[in-house]
Parts: C-alpha cells; sequence; structure tokens
C-alpha cells in the first residue's frame, strides 16, 4: 500500500489549480466497467470529495486528466497499484472489490483521530440537501463538519447510469465536509439515510427528519437525481430551495393605519405680541425677546415690536435654542477689540439633581464657539478657555484678555429655562426656552415664560399622544415589544419656522428641529422601554419604527400630523418542503410544502440573482435573504477561485484564515458600504493567505428610509434610519425564528463559513448630537456621551470572559497595534489628533466616565464593558472556542458628503486593512488525522 498513500496528495488524483496550496480539484477519470457498481467506489467518491475544496462532474469522460482509474479482473487475489498515475484495482469479485475501494478510501484511518464535540448536521427539510451552507443545515454554526450518510438502493432501481450519480451525490455532500464517517451504504447507524427506491412517479419525499426517499422509473431516477446533483442554492443564482423563499416574501404585512392625530398652535410670535399688549408695565424702556426662530425673523420681528410699542428704546431678540451661543456670535464678536489675546468664558455649573442636564450641559450649548470665533475674528480658539463655577450670578460671563493680564467683561446673560418632564414625572429636563424679560432702565421688571413651539408640541406628543398610542394597543402576544414590534412605525410630521443653519465649522450646524427630531425619536423609545418594564418587567426594546419627517418653513405656524401603522402580529410561518417532483427529462418541477400545519403545492421556476451596481473585482454575489420589506440582500464572497462547479466555503475556512466585513449595519452610518467595496477591489493580494466576506449593505430596509428623510435634510443625522423597517435593532433577533431576514444573514455566514474575525463597521454622528428635552446630551440611555465627534474613526474590541480569555485579549492588543501602525503618518491620524482635543476640551477634561478616552498610538481604542456590547448574538461571545477576534470601528460619517466622505471612506479602509494584512501574515496549522481535517482555533495574533 506504499504508493497507494500519495494518492490522496498532489502526487495522486489531488491537484492545486491556482497555486496557493490548497487543494481545490481532483483530476482523475474512472474507466468502469459496464457489468459492475460496487458499493465501495461510493466511499471512494466520499474521500475524492473530502479532500477538495472544488468538485466538478468529470470523473467518468476522459479530458486528459492526471490519473486513470481502471479495474481488471483477476482469479489470484484482489489488490490495487498505483504506479505512473495509474490506479488499477485488480478483483476477483465485486464484492472484494467493493472492500478494497472502502480500503483505498480509509488510507490514514490508523492515525489517530481528533474527537470534535460539534453540532449535527440535519436536513428536516428537503431544502436543506443544498443549503446556503452546503450540504444539510446546523442548529449552530461550528468548524466541523461531519459526513454520516447511508445510501440505500432498491435492487429493482439499479442502473449503471443512477450508480454514477450517486457517486456524484457522494462526492457532493462530503465536499462540504471537514470530517467523514465510512461506510456510506450498509450503515443504518449513519446519521442521514437516502433510499432510493422503485415507483411510477418520480419524486423526492422527506419521509421524516434526516431520512430522505428518491423514487421512479429505473430510467427517471438518474435524470431526477443528476438533475439534484447539479442543483444551486437560490442564493448562487440557482432554483434550488426559492420555493420556500418566495413563499415567505408573499407573507408580508399589507399596511393598515392603526389611528391618526393631529395638532397646531400659534407661534411663538403671536404669543409674545398677546403678552406684550397685556403687559401693564408701559414704562419699560428695554426688552429682551427670546424666541426659537431663525436670525432673519429675529431681527424683522425686532422691528415689528418697535414699531407697535413706540414707548420702548431698545429691543432685542435672541435665539431660544442655543441661546449662548448665538449671543456671543451675533452680539459680542461686532464688539471685541483687536487688541485683545483671548476670550475667557465662565459658566455656570448645572447642579440641579432632579435634572437630566450634565454639570456641563452650558459649555456643551456653546460648542463651537471657539472655531466661530476663529473664523470671524483674529484670535484662534486655542486663545478661546472655559472654567465651570459653582457659584455664578449668571449663566455665562464672558471676558476679553489682553497682555499684562488684563481682563475686561463684555457680557453677561442669564439663559431662560423652562421644566421639561421627561418621559415621567421622575426625571425632568431644563431646557432654554422662550421668554419675555421687560427692563426700566437697567431693572428687571417683569419676566414671563413663552414656551417654544417645540416645547408645546413635544408636551403635546409626550403627555397625550403617546399615551392614546399605549391605550390602542391592547393585546401584546410574548416576545412583541422584544423581537418584534408593537406596532409598525409612527410617522411624525412636523412643521416649524426655526433654526436652520450650516455654520461652516467642520460639519456643524445649527437645527432646532433636528434637535426636535432626535428627541422624539429616542424619547419615544425610552417610554416605550419603561412602559416595559412596568408591564412585563422587561423593557421593549422594539416598539416599533419612529420616523419623524420636520419640516422647516420660515415664518409657519407650528403644526403636526401624525399616523401609526398597525403591526398584525403572528408567529414566523413555518415552512419545510416534504416532496420535490420531477418531470420525465428529470428536472424538478413542483414542490409540496408544509406550511404552518398545512400542505401547500407550489411550482418551481428559477431565480435570477440581482445585479450588484458595484464592481465586485474577484467577488461573487450571493443573496443570503430578504430583508423583511422583501429587499434582497447581498453578500460578496471573496476567495481564490478554482474554476470548479462547486466550492466549499467550511474547507476553505480550514484551510485558510476567513474574515467577515459586515458594513451598512445602521443605515445612517453610511461610508461603510462604499468604503468595504473599494477596499476589495484589491482583495486579489489578499487571497492567497486568507478568504473575505462582504456584507455591503446590511439594513436595505434601513436605507430606503435614509434615501427619504434625505432629500428634505441631507445633512442631519437622521438616527431614525439607524435600525430596520419596523424601529428593530435586528442585531439582537440574530439566532432567532424571525420575519426579519436582515437578522439572518451573519448567523447564515457564520454557519457557512465558520469565520476567524468577524469585523463591524459602523459610524457616529458628524456634527453635534443635542436633544434639549433629554438633558441636552446624546440619550440618557447611552452610558458614555456622543455629543460630539471624539475621532476620525476609533475602535471597539470585544472577548470573552468566559473561554480563551487570555489568547482574546491578545489578539486584541495585536489588531490595535496594527490599526494604530497602518493610521500612523496619515491624514485620518492627524484629524484623530484634531478630534482628541476637541473632545477633551469639551467633554473628556470636565467629565471623563462620561467622555472616555482608550487611547492607542493615533487612534483610540475602547476595550471597556461600558462601551462595548454584551448581547449573546455577538460572534466571539456566542463562539469563544473559534472566534479569534470581534471588533467594531466607528467613523464620524452620520451624515455626509464629499472630502468628509472621502475622509470617512479612507479611514474604515486603512482600519481595516490594518486587520486584514494583520491576519494575512499569521500562519494557521492545519491537522489532518486520516478522516478528520482540524484547524488549531481560535488562531493566535499576538506573540
Amino acid at each position: 500500500m506504499e504508493n497507494l498513500q500519495l494518492l490522496w496528495s498532489k502526487e495522486g488524483l489531488l491537484i492545486d489549480k491556482n497555486n496557493d496550496d490548497v487543494i481545490d480539484g481532483v483530476s482523475l477519470y474512472i474507466d468502469l466497467p459496464e457489468d459492475i457498481m460496487p458499493d465501495g467506489l461510493l466511499d471512494f467518491f466520499a474521500r475524492i470529495g473530502f479532500e477538495t475544496t472544488g468538485l466538478s462532474y468529470n470523473f467518468f469522460d476522459y479530458t486528459n486528466q492526471k490519473v486513470t482509474m481502471t479495474f481488471q479482473k483477476v482469479n489470484d487475489a484482489t489488490y490495487a497499484r498505483y504506479e505512473q498515475n495509474n490506479l488499477t484495482c485488480f478483483y476477483r469479485n465485486e464484492v472484494e472489490l467493493s472492500h478494497l475501494l472502502t480500503e483505498l478510501s480509509s488510507i490514514d484511518e490508523c492515525k489517530k483521530e481528533i474527537v470534535v464535540d460539534e453540532p449535527k448536521r440535519s436536513i428536516n427539510s428537503l431544502s436543506d440537501i443544498w443549503s446556503f451552507s452546503g450540504f444539510g443545515s446546523y442548529e449552530e454554526a461550528t468548524p466541523h463538519h461531519m459526513l454520516s450518510l447511508n445510501i440505500q438502493v432498491v435492487e429493482a432501481i439499479r442502473s449503471m447510469e443512477l450508480f454514477k450519480e450517486l457517486c456524484h451525490f457522494v462526492a457532493r455532500c462530503a465536499l462540504y465536509s471537514t470530517a467523514l464517517e465510512l461506510p456510506v451504504t450498509n450503515n443504518d447507524d449513519a446519521q442521514i439515510q437516502f433510499l432510493v427506491n422503485q415507483s411510477e412517479e418520480t419524486k423526492l419525499l422527506l419521509l421524516k427528519p434526516n431520512s430522505l426517499e428518491l423514487s421512479g422509473t429505473i430510467e427517471t431516477c438518474s435524470r431526477a437525481l443528476g438533475s439534484l446533483n447539479r442543483s444551486k442554492h437560490w442564493s448562487e443564482q440557482g432554483e434550488f430551495g426559492y420555493w420556500e423563499q418566495e413563499m415567505l416574501l408573499k407573507d408580508k404585512q399589507k399596511e393598515e393605519v392603526l389611528f391618526e392625530s393631529t395638532w397646531e398652535d400659534c407661534s411663538e410670535k403671536d404669543l409674545v405680541l398677546s403678552k406684550l399688549s397685556a403687559s401693564t408695565h408701559v414704562s419699560c424702556n428695554h426688552l429682551e425677546v427670546y424666541l426659537s426662530e431663525p436670525l432673519e425673523i429675529r431681527r424683522a420681528f425686532e422691528k415689528e415690536i418697535m414699531q407697535k410699542n413706540p414707548s420702548l428704546e431698545t429691543a432685542i431678540v435672541r435665539s431660544a435654542f442655543k441661546t449662548g451661543f448665538h449671543w456671543i456670535r451675533e452680539e459680542l464678536l461686532p464688539t471685541l477689540s483687536p487688541n485683545s489675546i483671548g476670550l475667557h468664558i465662565s459658566v455656570r455649573q448645572e447642579r440641579n439633581d432632579e435634572a437630566l442636564e450634565l454639570p456641563i450641559r452650558w459649555i456643551q450649548e456653546l460648542y463651537p464657539i471657539d472655531k466661530v470665533i476663529e473664523k470671524s475674528t483674529h484670535l484662534n480658539a486655542e486663545n478661546v478657555t472655559f472654567s465651570l463655577h459653582n457659584q455664578l450670578d449668571f449663566t455665562y460671563q464672558v471676558e476679553a484678555l489682553y497682555e499684562n493680564g488684563l481682563r475686561e467683561q463684555v457680557g453677561v446673560l442669564e439663559v431662560p429655562i423652562s421644566k421639561m418632564p421627561y418621559i415621567n414625572q421622575q426625571q425632568f429636563a431644563y431646557p432654554s426656552t422662550g421668554a419675555i424679560k421687560l427692563y426700566k432702565d437697567q431693572s428687571l421688571v417683569e419676566e414671563s415664560h413663552i414656551p417654544t413651539d417645540r416645547e408645546r408640541f413635544y408636551l403635546y406628543y409626550l403627555k397625550e399622544f403617546l399615551p392614546e398610542l399605549q391605550q390602542k394597543i391592547t393585546k401584546i402576544n410574548p416576545g412583541q415589544g422584544h423581537n418584534r414590534p408593537l406596532f409598525d412605525r409612527i410617522e411624525i410630521d412636523v412643521t416649524m419656522s426655526e433654526e436652520e443653519e450650516k455654520i461652516h465649522v467642520d460639519e456643524e450646524r445649527t437645527s432646532s428641529l433636528e434637535a426636535l427630531y432626535e428627541d422624539l425619536y429616542f424619547n419615544t423609545l425610552d417610554y416605550f422601554s419603561e412602559w416595559g418594564m412596568e408591564r412585563t418587567g422587561k423593557s421593549f426594546d422594539a416598539p416599533g419604527g419612529v420616523h419623524p419627517f420636520m419640516h422647516v418653513v420660515k415664518g409657519a405656524k407650528p403644526s403636526s400630523a401624525i399616523k401609526v401603522y398597525k403591526w398584525e402580529d403572528c408567529e414566523p410561518s413555518q415552512i419545510k418542503t416534504k416532496q420535490i417532483d420531477f418531470n420525465d427529462a428529470g428536472e424538478m418541477a413542483s414542490a409540496r410544502i408544509l406550511k404552518d400545519s398545512d400542505e401547500v403545492p407550489v411550482r418551481i421556476q428559477r431565480q435570477e440573482l440581482l445585479l450588484y451596481p458595484e464592481d465586485l473585482g474577484s467577488g461573487k454575489l450571493l443573496i443570503a435573504d430578504h430583508s423583511y420589506k422583501g429587499t434582497a440582500i447581498p453578500i460578496i464572497e471573496y476567495y481564490l477561485k478554482s474554476g470548479e462547479m462547486f466550492n466549499s466555503a467550511i474547507k476553505l475556512t480550514l484551510y485558510k484564515k476567513t474574515i467577515v466585513i459586515e458594513a451598512g449595519h445602521h443605515a445612517n452610518e453610511i461610508s461603510s458600504t462604499p468604503a468595504v467595496l473599494k477596499l476589495m477591489k484589491n482583495a486579489d493580494e489578499f487571497l492567497k493567505e486568507m478568504n473575505v466576506v462582504v456584507i455591503p449593505n446590511a439594513n436595505p430596509d434601513g436605507t430606503e428610509l435614509l434615501q427619504k428623510m434625505v432629500v428634505e435634510h441631507p445633512e442631519w443625522k437622521h438616527h431614525a434610519a439607524r435600525y430596520n423597517a419596523v424601529g428593530l435593532e435586528f442585531a439582537h433577533v440574530r439566532y432567532e425564528q424571525t420575519v426579519f431576514g436582515e437578522a439572518n444573514v451573519l448567523p447564515l455566514i457564520m454557519k457557512k463559513w465558520a469565520p476567524d474575525i468577524v469585523i463591524d463597521d459602523h459610524g457616529i454622528p458628524a456634527h453635534e448630537w443635542v436633544q434639549p428635552f433629554a438633558g441636552y446630551n446624546s440619550p440618557p440611555r447611552f452610558p458614555v456621551s456622543y455629543f460630539l465627534p471624539s475621532a476620525e474613526i476609533y475602535g471597539i474590541g470585544r472577548i470573552s470572559e468566559k473561554q480563551n480569555k487570555e489568547v482574546h485579549e491578545r489578539n486584541l492588543e495585536a489588531i490595535v497595534q496594527s490599526v494604530s501602525s497602518k493610521i500612523a503618518g496619515t491624514a485620518i491620524a492627524e484629524k484623530n489628533e484634531y478630534w482628541k482635543h476637541r473632545f477633551i476640551k469639551y467633554g473628556h477634561q470636565w467629565l471623563p466616565d462620561v467622555f472616555p478616552i482608550e487611547e492607542a498610538p493615533h487612534i483610540h481604542f475602547y476595550r471597556q464593558q461600558t462601551v462595548t456590547p454584551e448581547y449573546p448574538t455577538v460572534s466571539i461571545l456566542r463562539y469563544p472556542n473559534w472566534v479569534a477576534a470581534d471588533i467594531i470601528s466607528e467613523a464620524a460619517d452620520e451624515v455626509v458628503y464629499g472630502k468628509a466622505l472621502d475622509s470617512c471612506i479612507d479611514a474604515h479602509i486603512l482600519f481595516n486593512l490594518g486587520i486584514l494584512e494583520l491576519v494575512q501574515n499569521h500562519e494557521t496549522e492545519i491537522s489532518d488525522t486520516g478522516l478528520t481535517k482540524f484547524r488549531k482555533r481560535p488562531i493566535q495574533l499576538g506573540n
């Protein structure tokens, strides 16, 4: 048997077609006599499929293959000889030949095999035969795929054509396996049983889970099996299994309005004029008004007030949004002496214990005043400083600084505020508000609160609309509010006259309606979160979509129209194919499926794959699933192609490291999709050592919503579009039975590829994130602040505390160092440094726990659990025994265009390159122990 050891090597029948030291084909011609059909040849074909990553059916036709296998009947002994690329099997009878072939298939089995605790492959529906993952399905992802299969053929149906197709079938099943159990015939204990039987009708039946029967006539059975063998899963432009997907797509809900509500009120200007006309202080000569209106309208309103109140000597109308910022820019800067060398702003510290505001809220409300001062005066931003005071007579006191330490007060301001409930009566926000202040000379005589349009609408929304919606939701089924919504969505149309200005500092803008948009979105989520706690003891984190559409119309009176769309709750359809019918030509013609216990016939038709409008380079495009609204979700697989008919992802990962990159998970984080597509145009330089799988747009329904929202406000953050169509963070329902196909994509990839590294490319706001009715900060639900960008890009690394913690920590540090080195010396490093100083100035220096920095060279990289997600669908937490690293990147891309977008794209590319190059240079350890192939995992990237 010495020479026969060479059979299962490149010196034998195995070939490496693309020169990457991985077997990706079998070059073998089998000259099989017409009078023998030895069962052992099925074992031999199982070994053929097992040994390669790529497979085609060209074994029984001579095409100048490297090795020829012949059979010669003899009288003395049964044995095999391999020499000069000829494998000759000498046999006395078919039974002995069968044993010989099984023995040839088992060469190396004397080696001790590695025993692994693995999930079992199963066939619970006929569509599982050729699934997204290959042969069979797995309840859990695993890098270990054992083939345990038994073929049984009724004697009356046996034919040479059928036998050859059975050889092909077994080889393809073994292709998707990393361990092989022999024999594949006469093994009643095998996990999957496949019977070929005789009948008048040609059909494939699922008798019970893992038990299949193909039946037909002696002529049609082989044709049907040949058709099955050459079928491709619908994700690969094939037809196999698409009938089930088609049924699921037909189950989508029709839109139905649950209820509608409208609101309108008079304007702030009308309230001011009414208040002034009712005032008894006619002797006052100075007036201050605070309005939530743009500067143009405020200036015109000053003139209108003076005309209607001739006793007034002066009137000033200030902004009721970011009041201190506008006051300094509009009133103080024009008076600033050119001899000053700096500006110092003393700020009162927020000390209200029941307030949601941070102690530095009045510093936050000035952002980015130092850069505005730099653009419009002789001072640099570094010369604009802040100090925080427990006791200060005013909200702000501004002093000009001169040479020799001289200081001159240039203005003081007390900002009017109101008290607003957050989502209950236990927490309150204190936003700046509208007001009238009447003065007699320098003395304040009368002050009146004028609630802004935004306040009055928000109070209506909070105190009237949301409780009414809550009352409409009369029945809540188990799981609703958690893995599926209470309502489909709320559409909120708001029209107001408000501040809306791009201020040409970084990506900053002044937008009080964007702030209201964010309050409506996040505060609604928190409202239902608290209701869930009250009702079930568990937060309703998935109430439904909240879609605010804000309309800025100068001079308009405030109004709103709200529609709530109903969610028709039902369990996800349970669909299983129990029968596939074939026509006389052996083509699949129809299927019978069991849907929610009802049997439904469906016709089989080819599903054409949608083209993706990008240059994919060497990538292979597949459709992994469809979103909740029915949009195809593509993935792109990058690996060295073999030119074979079928390829095994799990086997490719066995021999090479595999990385998954997810982009577009939150649709308003817009740079990751173009970044990963641009990065992978150069994928070929990595593919000799590794495989890369890309999800270019994980959330197409969110993208559709974003495209609607950016029409009117192209540069807002649009957080309402970050989740899916019904406002669900679909990462939380991965690995569950769900109607949200977007949640299935990563689990499908984990099952198919069992990747080593998972990268999730995300984004953060590119400009100030404020919510006046939630404490003028990013929402209370976040443990840290996202009030302003902290970097052009930063990283988050997750590790498992339960298994392989030390390996994960070393891998994470190796990744941090590699990414840091890649960013060093680039424009991204400079921008990271710029944003670090901005983050320190406005946040970290005052509240380091709320504005944390975990610094690595040229980049922040967060490892602390306050920042890193801990939910059980995180890949490294779910599969700590083989996932080596799980990384998030965050670029400042919500929502940017032009050079700013290009910079975020470059940042993502550098970040991902740092990981790709590190993993590319890591050597894998393969153990080939007979009929089990095993790679040591998780890989260890650190020293």
